[in-house]
């Protein structure tokens, strides 16, 4: 075999190498950083306390905020039972290649979200651990939906 050849088959290697490892970092990015952080005192979510009524009779107004690979923000209510994923089936639908079609649910229950995997393949976690069954979270939580950042309010 010519010296040529063997020199761009070496070329073609080291470049196949550095693609796969800028792959795998850009993979882990999300799981590494976590949702941006937000400092606008605008957008700071406010306690469950302060957003009951007088009399208490009223629950408070519950959230999640999606966040896309690009940092793009988009809220949603949730007032019973939310769904994120792929599929069309989704209440949310996720722009996520490593999404399920039905891959989370996001339920609320008395003052409290709760959130569940719907069997998902790469899972679901909150604050770096993965879950499994139903999870009661805080306003503030971070949760990882495949890839995509979700923080609850």
């Amino acid at each position: 075999m010519p010296v040529l050849a063997v020199n761009v088959i070496k070329v073609l290697f080291v470049v196949a190498l550095y693609a796969f490892l800028f792959y795998v970092a850009r993979s882990m990015r999300g799981y590494v950083t976590g949702p941006p952080v937000e400092t606008d005192a605008r957008t700071q979510a406010a306690t469950p306390q302060s957003r009951r009524s007088d009399d208490g009779s009223r629950p408070p107004d519950r959230s999640i905020v999606v966040f896309d690979e690009a940092g793009r923000r988009t809220e949603h209510p949730v007032r019973t039972t939310l769904v994120l994923g792929r599929g069309d089936s989704a209440d949310v639908r996720l722009d996520d290649e490593y999404t399920s079609d039905r891959h989370a649910s996001f339920t609320v229950v008395g003052n409290t979200i709760v959130v569940q995997d719907l069997g998902s393949t790469n899972g679901t976690t909150i604050d770096g651990q993965p879950i499994d069954g139903q999870v009661e979270v805080a306003t503030g939580t971070a949760v990882i939906v495949g890839r995509t950042n979700v923080m609850v309010r």
